[in-house]
């Protein structure tokens, strides 16, 4: 008997963590979607010869930034204060070498840092209004 209800225990406590799993993934999914916005702008940050060319964005949520990397080194683009890096659209950090790029998009309000981890001084900061 005490078996029998130790498993009918195990499989109701385990339901209701498969379906409460399905819930957090359904309402990550809806967040993302409501990113899809025709008036979008694209912002672009390019970083050449140890220089950011924008370092300051102002933009609007679901706009996005595109940080392309044009020097011969690699670069560590990171979130948040060097050593507590804070992900911001899934991305800590991103290592680029030369000629590439990653694209964020812009799913959280409020002012935010990035740098470059290994080179401190290449830095800048984006604002994401509603």
């Amino acid at each position: 008997m005490k078996s029998k209800l130790l498993i009918a225990l195990v499989l109701v406590f385990g339901i209701g963590l498969g379906v409460s799993g399905v819930a957090l993934m359904q309402n990550h999914s809806a967040s993302a979607d409501t990113c899809n916005k025709p008036n979008a702008q694209s912002h672009q940050v390019m970083i050449m010869d140890g220089k950011v060319d924008t370092p300051k964005i102002n933009a609007k949520l679901c706009d996005s930034i595109t940080f392309t990397n044009m020097d011969n080194i690699t670069r560590e683009i990171a979130f948040g204060p060097h050593e507590d890096h804070v992900p911001y659209d899934r991305v800590a950090e991103k290592v680029l070498t030369e000629g590439q790029s990653f694209t964020i998009t812009l799913n959280q309000a409020g002012s935010f840092h990035w740098h470059d981890h290994t080179h401190d001084e290449v830095e800048g900061y984006f604002t994401v209004t509603k």
